[in-house]
C-alpha cells in the first residue's frame, strides 16, 4: 500500500520484555523518515499511534523475530480509500490478516475546553456507534480514558475506563437527573472489536489536537517553544498551541473553545463532563 494510514499497534506482555521490544522497535521506526509516532503506555502494555504511507509492519515483524513470545495486535485505517484491517504478528511473521470496508461516518462530536493559562481543562472526541450508543475518548491535563454511553428508554449506562486499559473500571446508572456510581469490583475486559474502534477515536484525536509531555522532547520541540512563548503551563497532556489560536474561540474568562456537535451529540458531552470529570478530579 502507499496510501496515507493511521495504524495501532498494541504490544503486551511481561513490563521487561515489552520495554526491550519498544527499544528495537523504536530504532527501526526511527530509520524511516515518513513514519511519525506516538507512544503510549500502561502496566505490561504499549500502544504505538503511526500515520505513514502504508501499514507499517516491517519494523514490528522484524523486531519480533526476537521477541516470538510477544503478541503484536495491528489495526489500521485508510480514510480516503474507506477500508480498514488487522492482523497479528508473532514471532518474526503475520499470524492473521484481514481487510474490510469501512462504514460511512457515523455522527460525532467533540469539545475541548482550555484554561486561559494552557491548561487543559476538558476534552472530549466521540461518535455514534449506533442508535443509542455512543462511544468515544475524553482527557484532562492530568487524566484519560476510554467511555461508552448507552441509552435504553429512560434509562442508560455510562462506563469508562482507567487510562487506556482495555477494561471497563468505573460505571454510571443514570435515571432522569439520578445517577448511581460505582468502581467495578472486578473490571469487564473491553471487546477486541470495540476496543479497536475506540483506540481509532482516540488516535485521530490526539494527532490532530493534544501533544503529550512524555513524549520526546525533539518530537515536541516545536509546542513546547509556542507554549513558553504564549505563557502556558505544561501539562502531561495538552492541547496543539496552533489549535488553541486558531481553531478555538476565546471564552469571556479569558480562556478557550471548541465544539462541534448535534443536538444528541451535545447531550452525551454534557453527561460526560457532568460525572467522569467530577470523579477524574477528586
Amino acid at each position: 500500500m502507499t496510501r496515507q494510514i493511521h495504524a495501532t499497534i498494541t504490544v503486551e506482555g511481561e513490563d521487561a520484555r515489552v520495554a526491550a521490544y519498544r527499544e528495537r522497535v523504536n530504532a527501526l521506526l526511527d530509520a524511516q523518515s515518513d513514519a511519525r509516532y506516538l507512544e503510549l503506555h500502561a502496566r505490561g502494555r504499549l500502544d504505538y499511534r503511526i500515520k505513514g504511507l502504508g501499514v507499517p509492519y516491517p519494523p514490528f515483524i522484524a523486531a519480533s523475530n526476537d521477541f516470538p513470545d510477544l503478541v503484536i495486535q495491528v489495526s489500521w485505517d485508510n480514510p480516503a480509500g474507506g477500508e480498514s484491517g488487522r492482523a497479528t504478528i508473532q514471532a518474526g511473521r503475520v499470524a492473521q490478516q484481514t481487510a474490510d470496508a469501512v462504514p460511512a461516518r457515523a455522527a460525532s462530536a467533540c469539545e475541548v475546553r482550555v484554561e486561559r493559562d494552557g491548561t487543559l481543562a476538558f476534552a472530549l472526541a466521540s461518535r455514534r456507534r449506533r442508535a443509542g450508543e455512543w462511544i468515544g475518548y475524553v482527557v484532562t491535563a492530568m487524566h484519560h480514558a476510554f467511555f461508552r454511553f448507552a441509552r435504553s428508554g429512560g434509562h442508560a449506562l455510562l462506563d469508562a475506563s482507567d487510562g487506556i486499559e482495555a477494561e471497563w473500571a468505573e460505571r454510571w446508572a443514570i435515571d432522569s437527573d439520578r445517577a448511581e456510581y460505582r468502581v467495578l469490583d472486578l473490571r469487564e475486559p473491553i471487546e477486541t472489536r470495540l476496543l479497536e474502534e475506540l483506540d481509532r477515536v482516540a488516535n485521530d484525536f490526539a494527532a490532530e489536537w493534544i501533544w503529550f509531555d512524555e513524549t520526546a522532547p525533539v518530537e515536541t520541540a516545536v509546542e513546547r517553544q509556542r507554549y513558553e512563548a504564549y505563557g502556558f503551563a505544561v501539562s502531561p497532556a495538552n492541547v496543539r498551541a496552533g489549535k488553541i489560536k486558531t481553531a478555538m474561540r476565546q471564552t469571556e474568562g479569558g480562556g478557550f473553545a471548541f465544539e462541534t456537535a448535534d443536538e444528541e451529540g451535545r447531550e452525551v458531552v454534557a453527561i460526560v463532563a457532568r460525572h467522569w470529570l467530577a470523579e477524574a478530579r477528586q
